[in-house]
């Protein structure tokens, strides 16, 4: 029964093309949602950066003169960057769930989304290796 189900469920969306068409248009402004995420986010990653070698030459001239606030200056950047990073995992997430859901309306086989995952993937590495780096030194 469920057979003859799907098969008349996959018959009115070939006869109908504007799910299809309505399908594709959520899946392109999905994927550039996801490519502004990681614009933002590489922005997040790059700030932190920043903020952390800033802080750092402003620390060391304090640490010179006596004023320092603080023993360590570049908690601010590492936050950043921190959270560009898990924030990436997040919105990687939610992208490849709703494509696969896309994907189960337009009632084809669950497919990566190789674009905005591999980037995402990239945006990850970037800020992992931002924070090792920041840690260490």
């Amino acid at each position: 029964m469920k057979d003859e189900q799907q098969i008349r469920t996959d018959a009115a969306q070939d006869a109908d093309p504007r799910i299809n068409l309505a399908v594709e248009r959520t899946m392109y402004a999905l994927e550039r949602t996801q490519l502004a995420w990681i614009r933002t986010i590489m922005g997040l990653i790059t700030a932190g950066i920043a903020i952390d070698r800033g802080f750092a030459a402003l620390h060391e001239a304090r640490l010179v003169t006596g004023e320092a606030w603080l023993k360590n200056g570049h908690l601010a950047g590492l936050v950043l960057t921190i959270s560009g990073t898990l924030l990436i995992i997040m919105v990687t997430l939610f992208y490849v769930k709703r494509t696969g859901e896309l994907n189960q309306v337009r009632g084809k086989k669950r497919t990566l989304p190789v674009p905005g995952l591999f980037l995402s993937v990239l945006v990850f590495v970037v800020g992992v290796l931002a924070i090792f780096f920041m840690s260490i030194g």
